[in-house]
């Protein structure tokens, strides 16, 4: 396996049979099991994509989600500032989707990183886009606490076609202050 872990965190994710599948989430060191995971969802991940994906994956916090220690899926975040993340990329084994895995890593990702961030924002395709796929995404971002914001479109590096949705998940409130 080429992933490195070096966490190691447990949950109990109930699978539609009812049986319980077990999942660690762990820190990703090496990338390449994450990357193979995403270009099994290559109706998210288009070869462009893929290429940004290996950049981002170098440089920002990469978590995994294992089953009988083989990575079945991840999610990775890149700090935009001292006060706000960003949720770049996330995949899950397609055969597992649907299944609680996505919800756990978004969930215990934002628990595992600094608590120091008030904002989580993330990226998708508008709802001006029809794609039933993305549909599914949005509303689950929404289930998780996103808050859908603008589009903008055309969107850098998504071209003229994929109008971009931002969303933001408020993670703490800070601490009001008042002038006198």
């Amino acid at each position: 396996m080429a992933s490195q872990v070096t966490l190691n965190h447990l949950f109990q994710v109930r699978i539609l049979t009812g049986h319980q599948m077990n999942i660690q989430i762990n820190k990703i060191l090496a990338y390449t099991d994450a990357l193979n995971i995403a270009k099994k969802n290559s109706h998210f991940f288009n070869p462009s994509g893929l290429k940004m994906m290996v950049e981002d994956f170098k440089t920002g916090i990469l978590f995994g989600a294992y089953y009988e220690q083989n990575l079945v899926g991840f999610i990775y975040f890149k700090e935009i500032n001292d006060q706000v993340i960003e949720l770049g990329w996330m995949a899950v084994e397609l055969k597992l989707q649907g299944r609680g895995i996505g919800t756990l890593l978004v969930n215990e990702g934002l628990k595992l990183i600094s608590n120091k961030y008030i904002i989580c924002e993330m990226k998708t395709l508008s709802e001006i886009d029809p794609d039933p796929g993305y549909t599914r995404t949005r509303n689950f971002y929404k289930k998780l606490g996103f808050i859908p914001l603008e589009t903008v479109t055309p969107y850098k590096d998504w071209g003229k076609d994929n109008p971009c949705q931002f969303f933001i998940k408020i993670l703490k409130n800070e601490e009001s202050t008042t002038c006198q």
